[in-house]
């Protein structure tokens, strides 16, 4: 299932709380995929540089260009809401992905600057050099439509065509399986495999195939039953439950989970803003 974008139904939640919003810069896991918040709860948010330090299991290790990124290698982008928010996603992050993706709250007591290392086309978008600590994680936030989807229906890809390559698909069974302490079956292998190759034969029909990934994956899922995302998001699905022994998981159980320090969660909701812990 493709990330859901119908951001209206939030608008006046997010109006009647504006003291709340205006209170925190927010940091989006835009993929949605939930190994990064545990690297975030435990180590903080870091700088891609910092985490090939670390030399940690994370997907943020991910070319800098990815995403259209402007964090470069040593900054962390963040968003902030105003009055002046227009809840125009082209424009705002915050309606982009604050609104649709699980997001950290972070203290605005540290440094930002208004430019990281490239030039940012968000209005709304600030950025830290190299770090925030966890002791400047104040929450985790997500809207409602998000919180009680099964985990695989949660689309685990961005629609980036650099997230649809050999070598990052390579590098997200790589990390999966070091996060997990698993191997990927030869089965589960070649179903990635093959979904990859798919996906590729109809990305090949275009001159310019970054501009038709969305329509690409719709067309694979009504060729083949399913598409890539499909695929990675049910492996997903089959390692959280092994994870917390818990059977068909919604993405809202594994943040609960990953929250040992139990930090509040709150959930963007149509009418109200609901604290969870």
């Amino acid at each position: 299932m493709d990330k859901v974008r119908d951001i209206d139904k939030y608008i006046d939640t997010v109006k009647s709380h504006s003291n709340f919003f205006k209170s925190y810069y927010f940091h989006s896991l835009i993929d949605l995929n939930l190994t990064k918040l545990d690297s975030i709860l435990h180590y903080g948010i870091l700088s891609k540089n910092l985490i090939e330090q670390k030399r940690l299991p994370s997907l943020y290790t991910h070319n800098s260009c990815d995403f259209d990124s402007k964090n470069g290698n040593n900054y962390i982008s963040l968003t902030k809401y105003d009055d002046n928010c227009e809840f125009f996603p082209t424009f705002e992050s915050f309606s982009l992905h604050t609104l649709t993706c699980l997001s950290l709250m972070v203290n605005k007591s540290i440094n930002i600057e208004k430019q990281g290392e490239r030039r940012t086309f968000f209005d709304d978008e600030v950025f830290c050099l190299n770090s925030i600590s966890t002791s400047n994680l104040e929450g985790i936030i997500l809207p409602e439509h998000l919180s009680m989807l099964p985990i695989n229906q949660v689309n685990c890809l961005p629609k980036d065509l650099s997230c649809y390559t050999k070598s990052y698909i390579n590098h997200w069974i790589s990390c999966m399986q070091r996060y997990f302490n698993t191997t990927l079956s030869q089965a589960v292998i070649q179903e990635i495999k093959t979904g990859y190759e798919q996906l590729w034969n109809i990305l090949n029909e275009y001159e310019c195939p970054d501009r038709w990934v969305e329509f690409a994956i719709r067309k694979q899922r009504n060729q083949y039953g399913k598409d890539l995302k499909d695929i990675l998001a049910n492996i997903m699905q089959n390692l959280w439950s092994k994870k917390f022994d818990m059977a068909n998981p919604t993405y809202i159980d594994v943040v609960m989970k990953l929250n040992s320090s139990q930090i509040p969660i709150y959930e963007i909701k149509q009418k109200s803003l609901k604290r969870i812990i």
